[in-house]
């Protein structure tokens, strides 16, 4: 999934490809550019036709993300806070002991660290333990919820996964296991459930057709609405 370029409109544009089991070519617009999935056998002159086609709609929406002002970095410190279900939690680090804990207190997440350790290691040790803190609690509030949306569609998961996916809010494999992005977890609970509902749509059909969406609205009948929320508020709810 190497980067690749094409001039759209006379600007130079970079894009990542992605193939996929999808019968259609889909188009996706983030913070991190614009990636297109596409089918296995789809040809990459073909590929480019759509974008052609489309480079009225691909170029406004990357002029809307570059103008968007990028989220503040977080430096992990006392009194930080970080997004919760569409709240937030304010951090209290207390330099003791030797190992790495994460404790949520109402709305205050605890964490005792190694007074040792500085710089970078610090950093990546707090991001390493509040990011398992997010994956041990998006498991426990997520995996309930697909199961719910896949028993109305009289389906059954094999395992639901809660880890760090860069580029994906969730995924349904072959084998009926459904995977979130831990991140999910700074998102008001709204949105949170479309992701939940939409990947146990999954189940019954696997590609993105009117047939799937179908199966989607039966279960959510607002998801045009909150999938539109997705898209216009990522940014904000990101935890780090």
């Amino acid at each position: 999934m190497s980067p690749q370029t094409i001039l759209l409109d006379g600007q130079p544009v970079i894009y990542t490809l992605k193939r996929s089991k999808r019968r259609t070519i889909g188009f996706t617009i983030s913070r991190d550019g614009l990636t297109i999935a596409a089918p296995q056998r789809t040809s990459k002159r073909e590929i480019e036709r759509g974008m052609r086609e489309k480079s009225r709609w691909i170029l406004t929406k990357l002029a809307e993300w570059a103008a968007r002002p990028k989220p503040a970095e977080p430096v992990f410190e006392t009194g930080e806070t970080l997004s919760w279900l569409g709240g937030q939690l304010t951090l209290d680090i207390e330099p003791r002991g030797v190992r790495t804990r994460v404790t949520r207190r109402d709305d205050t997440l605890h964490v005792t660290l190694d007074p040792q350790l500085e710089g970078a290691l610090r950093m990546r040790t707090l991001k390493t333990a509040l990011a398992r803190f997010y994956k041990r609690e998006g498991l426990a509030l997520m995996a309930p919820k697909v199961e719910t949306y896949a028993a109305a569609l009289d389906r059954r998961v094999s395992k639901v996964i809660v880890r760090d996916q860069k580029r994906r809010w969730g995924s349904c494999a072959s084998d009926a296991s459904i995977r979130l992005n831990w991140r999910l977890m700074g998102f008001p609970v709204e949105l949170l459930d479309y992701v939940c509902a939409h990947e146990a749509a999954h189940l019954v059909e696997a590609n993105h057709s009117a047939r799937y969406w179908a199966v989607v609205t039966s279960i959510m009948p607002d998801w045009k609405q909150r999938r539109a929320r997705m898209r216009a508020e990522a940014d904000i709810w990101i935890p780090f």
